[in-house]
């Protein structure tokens, strides 16, 4: 509904902008000014009218009028600290969200989770009322992240996901095919650093761009995969305990 509410929205834009009215649109269809503005008030327009209307009076094919919509759909970036509290709150919400944010359909959420269709439907409800997603008359979802989207630095999601990444994701020996996992330490100078970590600012924008490719292929030729990449200065506990402090001498 949201989507048919936009492109209508986008419609009456277009109108405007072409210096076209109702009465316009009434002509083109034969029908009362009123009659059409009760249409627009309703967000009620069949495909057979919209047709007519973009090629009638607009001079434009019902394609252009979509791409139009996308082009002023305003992207999600991030959200609030607020916004990921409540997807923490629900793990179910979570899942969800997760899901479509990985491209995954509505049918393949209930397919693989114990979730059903009217719950599914419930927590896409609110993701769209969060602005991260559209659904389409037909059930269908459509995403309205920005390519660039990061959660909040160190936000409630971030925060579930470290805590989960402690407790589950390093507990593997990471010898299956597709796993690797690599520790090293060393003493790097500043510059040193500076330099890996703009590395690994790459190397997530590769993962990204991966998944974004990735997406478009059947969720059964896709596997769950995460990545950990960290640098900072630290030095084991148990090696601490045995540092000299500055005045042993």
């Amino acid at each position: 509904m949201a989507e048919t509410v936009a492109l209508i929205a986008t419609l009456k834009h277009a109108l405007k902008a072409s210096g076209k009215t109702y009465f316009d649109v009434a002509d083109a269809l034969n029908l009362s000014e009123a009659s059409v503005k009760q249409m627009f008030a309703g967000n009620r327009i069949t495909l057979l009218r919209l047709d007519a209307i973009c090629n009638e009076v607009l001079g434009i094919e019902i394609s252009e009028l979509v791409q139009q919509m996308s082009d002023r759909v305003q992207y999600v970036s991030e959200l609030t600290e607020q916004q990921e509290a409540q997807l923490v709150a629900n793990l179910r919400l979570l899942v969800v969200a997760v899901s479509v944010m990985n491209n995954w359909t509505p049918a393949e959420i209930v397919s693989q989770f114990r979730i059903d269709k009217r719950e599914c439907r419930q927590h896409l409800d609110v993701l769209e009322k969060l602005k991260l997603i559209s659904v389409r008359p037909n059930g269908g979802v459509r995403l309205l992240i920005d390519r660039n989207f990061q959660w909040q630095p160190n936000g409630p999601i971030q925060r579930f996901f470290q805590q989960h990444i402690q407790n589950d994701f390093l507990d593997s020996d990471f010898d299956r095919p597709g796993e690797k996992l690599v520790f090293l330490t060393g003493m790097l100078s500043r510059k040193s650093a500076l330099s890996l970590i703009r590395r690994i600012e790459k190397l997530a924008a590769e993962f990204l761009e991966l998944n974004s490719e990735d997406s478009r292929l059947d969720l059964s030729k896709r596997i769950g995969s995460s990545i950990v990449i960290a640098l900072r200065p630290w030095q084991m506990a148990a090696f601490a305990e045995l540092r000299r402090d500055a005045d042993d001498g």
